[in-house]
């Protein structure tokens, strides 16, 4: 796990520094997708960013693994718990299920989180960076080595046994459609996809 996964305070920060102005931007359009008075579920939820941008009366559950996190979470009074996001059977009855910069953790099994997903609620929002995080095979052992150390290395799915995101914009559109969403929202280099079932 490296050190951004240790302590919340610097993931937030790492996360700003990246998506920059679009971070916001990003977690209102989400937001706004969701609406007024919904029951909100967020799969792999880290630190929450998104819960002081939901609207007037959602209440909000998230599930992750990252017990730092989730103290993080409980102190600021988000709701949290640590379960594990494959845990289709015991997921809470939800009109919206959030899934935010979590796809490209849990390759291969993404497809599978995303039809599990649709199956348990109204909606479903997933929110991925439309870019390859592929390297040249030459430089692999260094883009490792930079991952275990400073990199997004969460403690839980190791970058060693799993297969690189590869998805720029064309085929994370194609995947999403695939899946049936409703459309497509882009904001900086993410890509926002909007599911109702």
């Amino acid at each position: 796990m490296t050190i951004m996964y240790r302590y919340p305070q610097i993931y937030n920060l790492v996360v700003e520094i990246i998506h920059g102005k679009y971070l916001k931007k990003r977690y209102k359009i989400i937001a706004d997708e969701i609406g007024e008075d919904k029951k909100v579920f967020e799969l792999g939820c880290g630190t929450a960013m998104i819960y002081p941008f939901l609207h007037r009366g959602c209440v909000y559950e998230g599930w992750d693994l990252n017990a730092r996190f989730l103290e993080y979470c409980s102190k600021r009074g988000v709701r949290v718990f640590k379960k594990d996001i494959f845990d289709f059977i015991n997921y809470p009855e939800s009109d919206v299920i959030l899934i935010c910069d979590v796809l490209h953790h849990v390759i291969p099994e993404h497809e599978r989180l995303v039809g599990e997903a649709l199956k348990k609620t109204k909606k479903v929002i997933v929110s991925e960076p439309a870019r390859s995080f592929k390297p040249p095979k030459l430089f692999e052992p260094l883009v490792e080595c930079f991952t275990y150390l400073l990199g997004d290395y969460d403690g839980i799915n190791s970058p060693r046994t799993q297969p690189k995101w590869d998805y720029n914009e064309e085929r994370l559109k194609y995947f999403f459609q695939n899946f049936g969403c409703s459309k497509t929202i882009n904001v900086g280099w993410d890509m926002i996809a909007v599911f109702d079932t």
